[in-house]
């Protein structure tokens, strides 16, 4: 019986620690503001991160690093008459678990 309890005791922390490594979260960004009107122009800005932790779970990492790939668009404007403009800028962002 004592041979069962500390075996299944092992194989309990065997498997905690080896859920927990070393993680990184690498993410690209790319925000793309198109304005029309008044100082039409495009502008493409590209970004990248990196965040690594230590014994951390998958799970536990990337809901802490906020590590998740989204997309976002928004609408501006401004001015008015001959100066009036509008954009349109989105922003997306690719995020990957290592």
């Amino acid at each position: 019986m004592k041979k069962i309890i500390l075996l299944a005791i092992i194989a309990f922390g065997i498997t905690i620690t080896s859920c927990r490594k070393e993680r990184t979260c690498e993410c690209k960004t790319t925000e793309t503001e198109v304005r029309t009107g008044f100082g039409a122009k495009t502008t493409i800005d590209n970004s990248s991160s990196k965040y690594t932790a230590e014994k951390q779970k998958a799970t536990e990492f990337k809901y802490r690093t906020n590590c998740f790939s989204e997309s976002t668009t928004y609408n501006t404007s401004g001015g008015n008459g001959p100066t009036a403009w509008s954009a349109v800028t989105t922003r997306e962002t690719s995020c990957e678990l290592k």
